[in-house]
């Protein structure tokens, strides 16, 4: 089998997506998490063309090969998301042309179906109505709710909601048994100002606290973990291996956030998962696009006996691919707050290319 052609979509001049074509009639589908659209399309277009005519089975191989091509630049998100899109699609063709789903491929499932909780993505909003959403999606059976409560990048100096916030969840939606609450403020404090907040969210009962400070902060995490009982995670800023082992190493960090999409598909994903497990690290994986990365998602989540808490899922009421243009002919269905795995050949989902190739735009 080869690599016949690569197309690469871009929608909404934000998603891409890619559709690998092979000479034997069996295509694969992959997508690249945002790093900027078109920066991400045009390489993601560039690598592909390199992979003519080589065998998609040869899935290291040709990550190793990609990876260098980036030479100075070869740890950067948009360099090694375009991978992951490549290695993804790779997967969905190894699955289809055995027959066989990718989480078979990966070593074979720890579950059937994987718990999930509803990231609330729109920030800035007053504590009643926050508490009003989270009310909603506990009606829809999720136990699990991520809220974004303060300003990105901000460094102590934005607009912080989060100690009201979660206050008001704690007082109208019940103890912690009843309400598992997930805080994730992008960046937005200096560690006097993260140890200061995650102290109040200890007292209320948060199971985690996502990326309060600088991504390369290595040693301010690691001080944020000497001051706080708080479970810290991060990991959606990183790429590749390495970084993940530094979080590990010298961040201290407890819970690790990889989103395949970003950081080389399922070729670096099982050895990020591993890292994890030779460490006593669990993974919840940075997921939003609630269409095809969560697919992808969920052939890793189903194998990876470290993913032991629920995985991301975007838990706004709209998201275009979702309810504005569904791009998966069947969509992903989200049940008491789990999502069953697929069990057909490759991603065991049907991308609706009709749709896509209308969302097209160019780059």
């Amino acid at each position: 089998m080869k690599i016949s052609n690569v197309e690469v979509f871009l929608l909404y001049d934000q998603f891409v997506y890619l559709k690998v074509e092979t000479d034997e009639g069996v295509s694969g589908w992959g997508e690249a998490a945002f790093h900027g659209g078109k920066i991400t399309a045009h390489i993601a277009k560039t690598l592909g063309q390199k992979i003519i005519g080589r065998d998609p089975f040869h899935t290291d191989a040709i990550w190793r090969e990609l990876f260098q091509t980036g030479y100075r630049i070869g740890s950067t998100g948009a360099h090694v998301a375009a991978i992951g899109a490549l290695d993804i699609a790779f997967h969905d063709i190894k699955g289809k042309a055995l027959n066989t789903p990718i989480w078979n491929l990966l070593g074979g499932k720890f579950r059937d179906r994987v718990p999930v909780y509803s990231s609330l993505m729109q920030r800035h909003l007053p504590p009643e109505q926050d508490v009003e959403k989270v009310q909603a999606r506990m009606e829809q059976g999720y136990t699990w709710v991520k809220l974004h409560t303060a300003t990105a990048w901000s460094f102590d100096t934005g607009h912080d909601g989060t100690i009201e916030t979660v206050r008001a969840l704690r007082d109208k939606c019940g103890d912690y048994e009843r309400l598992k609450i997930l805080i994730d403020v992008n960046q937005a404090y200096t560690v006097n100002g993260a140890i200061r907040v995650g102290r109040a969210l200890e007292e209320l009962q948060v199971s985690h606290f996502e990326e309060p400070i600088a991504p390369w902060d290595l040693e301010g995490y690691n001080q944020l973990q000497a001051a706080l009982d708080l479970p810290i995670a991060a990991g959606e800023q990183e790429y590749n291996l390495w970084q993940f082992r530094d979080l590990i190493t010298r961040a201290n960090l407890d819970i690790l956030q990889p989103n395949i999409t970003s950081c080389g598909g399922y070729t670096q994903g099982i050895k990020i998962a591993a890292l994890a497990e030779a460490y006593n690290r669990p993974l919840t994986c940075h997921n939003t696009d609630p269409a095809l990365m969560t697919a992808a998602h969920l052939h890793l989540w189903a194998t990876c006996q470290s993913c032991i808490y629920p995985q991301e899922y975007f838990g706004e009421d709209s998201h275009p691919l979702r309810e504005e243009t569904p791009v998966l002919k069947t969509p992903i269905e989200v049940v008491d707050g789990h999502i069953e795995v697929p069990d057909g050949a490759g991603l065991g989902v049907e991308v609706d290319e009709d749709v896509v190739r209308k969302l097209a735009v160019p780059f």
